[in-house]
């Protein structure tokens, strides 16, 4: 009872909240040429509860997974999602242990930020030949139907709208 009044607590926070206006330069040109429609799915409902008053972790933070929040499909443009043609680039496919790109497969190695809406970690990436680590950090916006990927060295940063099932 307690984490669905937790539950309930974080979707009126949420709510409240503005979307960040902060620009997203790498993929502005895509997003601006492309229709800004794209069916989202309602966030999950299996959101992780924070850490207790004393500052302990709980045990669901603290396992080595990308939470259910960030999980599904996700497209940088409309077709991205809907493609039948193999030639949707911009998505990603994201579940517990992996993000799976057009060309590359990323595994979690290591969990580094774990909160309700934002989430880092060392991801052992393997595609075209090649395997390098990198780490990654993905934040949910607007309703948990926007997910900003962003990365470092260099400092690069995507959005990509959830997919409709």
């Amino acid at each position: 009872m307690k984490q669905l009044i937790a539950v309930a607590l974080l979707v009126f926070a949420l709510a409240a909240c503005k979307p960040s206006s902060e620009a997203n330069s790498a993929a502005a040109d895509v997003n601006a040429a492309a229709p800004t429609e794209i069916e989202a799915l309602p966030p999950s409902e299996d959101v992780i509860p924070p850490a207790t008053d004393d500052g302990a972790a709980n045990e669901a933070t603290t396992a080595n997974a990308i939470p259910a929040a960030f999980q599904g499909r996700w497209g940088m443009v409309p077709a991205d999602c809907t493609s039948t043609r193999g030639d949707n680039k911009g998505l990603i496919t994201v579940d517990s242990s992996s993000i799976a790109f057009y060309e590359s497969r990323a595994t979690l190695a290591k969990v580094t930020t774990n909160a309700p809406e934002n989430f880092t970690g060392d991801f052992r990436f393997t595609g075209e030949g090649r395997t390098w680590t990198k780490p990654q950090n993905l934040k949910l916006t607007a309703s948990s139907n926007t997910l900003i990927r962003s990365e470092t060295e260099p400092a690069m940063s995507f959005t990509y709208k959830r997919c409709a099932a």
